[in-house]
């Protein structure tokens, strides 16, 4: 489970807390502790938090093509380039869902290649016009990236 679907759970079960300890006290039942209430609330908020997630994805899982997004490959960047610069050559073609750059274990120096998940449409589109231009005074290579063998 990703690090935003953590983030949803929370934000659904504090909500549900809030709304709940205003409900309870329009209904007149007072009576009931403060933090009864509240871990009540939280439990019904992360079970509803959950259905919530579970119904209506956000499209930021690493399966590209269930979620409507592809990952690109980007070569022969320079050596010193970071996320915000990636970021600024495809947000252009729309939005940037994520960056990773790619570095060698051992020195932790980036490799001069990267990938960055983009909306299917996006991706095709900035393929296409990125692929053989000049950046910083190298030719990018950018092409849908090819997936892994998790063998």
């Amino acid at each position: 489970m990703s690090f935003s679907c953590f983030i949803k759970l929370f934000v659904a079960a504090i909500v549900v807390s809030v709304i709940g300890s205003y409900a309870i006290q329009l209904v007149g039942l007072d009576a009931i502790h403060p933090s009864s209430l509240f871990a009540s609330g939280l439990t019904l908020g992360t079970i509803f938090g959950g259905l919530l997630v579970a119904l209506y994805p956000s499209g930021e899982s690493s399966g590209s093509k269930e979620s409507g997004t592809s990952n690109i490959y980007v070569g022969n960047l320079p050596f010193n380039v970071g996320n915000e610069e990636i970021k600024n050559i495809f947000s252009p073609f729309g939005d940037v869902v994520d960056i990773r750059l790619v570095k060698d274990r051992r020195s932790r120096r980036f490799k001069g290649y990267a990938f960055v998940e983009m909306n299917t449409p996006n991706a095709k589109a900035a393929i296409e016009h990125l692929n053989d231009t000049d950046y910083a005074g190298r030719t990018l290579r950018v092409n849908e990236a090819k997936k892994r063998d998790e063998d």
